[in-house]
């Protein structure tokens, strides 16, 4: 009977120092391990997020330029717009100034007849 004590007694023993070692195993080993895979991984993520920051910010200089290129453009195509039209408009006011001159009766009647008109259709 002695042996089945002493065998049952070195049973728990071993069993208690192998939970022990276990559980020491898990705290101090992995432990570490773990807080290099969470500072690797923390460096992983601020590395994406520089990475995006860096990408954004390089995209939105871009189109930055683009728009200011683009109304560069719009504004040089709207003042060469602009002087053709001014152009028009001078030569359409200089005609009108000819004509007037050359033939200053017919202005007057076609002044005298459209006053009629306009006076007349006030009236109503």
């Amino acid at each position: 009977m002695l042996k089945i004590n002493e065998s049952l007694a070195y049973r728990r023993k071993w069993h208690v120092l192998c939970k022990k070692e276990i559980i020491m195993s898990n705290e101090t080993r992995p432990f570490p391990v773990t807080r290099q895979d969470v500072s690797a991984l923390r460096q992983t993520a601020t590395d994406a997020v520089n990475d995006l920051t860096s990408a954004a910010s390089l995209h939105a200089t871009k189109a930055k330029d683009q728009l200011h290129d683009l109304a560069g453009d719009f504004q040089e195509e709207g003042g060469q717009h602009l002087e053709k039209v001014g152009a028009r408009l001078s030569d359409v006011t200089r005609a009108a100034r000819d004509f007037a001159y050359e033939k200053p009766f017919v202005c007057i009647g076609a002044a005298l007849a459209l006053g009629f008109i306009f006076g007349f259709s006030r009236r109503r």
